[in-house]
């Protein structure tokens, strides 16, 4: 793969992680106004249940979708890190970054379930 092939692959790899946040973003602001307003106090235990399966799905499906993006970005650092360009080359010493990303969504992740559950309930 050339130069511009690698840049243009991991510009599109950046984006498919930004955009695979959307749904759990909405998801939790949704989440987040019916907790603030009070809705889930007099819910039935069927109805937060639903909100938590409903968030935990969402949740786990974005993180799929940003693992996988990550996977395959880090596969383009490593082509970039055979190349001469300037670009490229700091393009790729980002790579801890993108692992350090990867951690950080995962326990962000995990926090964010545990402390829905608890407002839900």
């Amino acid at each position: 793969m050339d130069s511009s092939a690698l840049v243009g692959t991991w510009n599109t790899l950046r984006k498919s992680i930004i955009n695979s946040q959307m749904s759990s973003v909405i998801m939790l602001a949704v989440t987040l106004a019916l907790v603030a307003t009070g809705q889930f106090v007099n819910a039935t235990a069927e109805v937060k249940l639903f909100a938590v399966i409903v968030l935990v799905t969402t949740g786990a499906l974005s993180l799929i979708n940003q693992f996988a993006a990550i996977r395959e970005g880090s596969a383009v650092i490593k082509d970039m890190k055979e190349s001469g360009s300037a670009l490229e080359a700091t393009i790729s010493s980002s790579a801890r970054f993108v692992n350090l990303t990867q951690a950080a969504m995962a326990i962000f992740a995990a926090a964010t379930i545990v402390l829905f559950v608890v407002a839900i309930y």
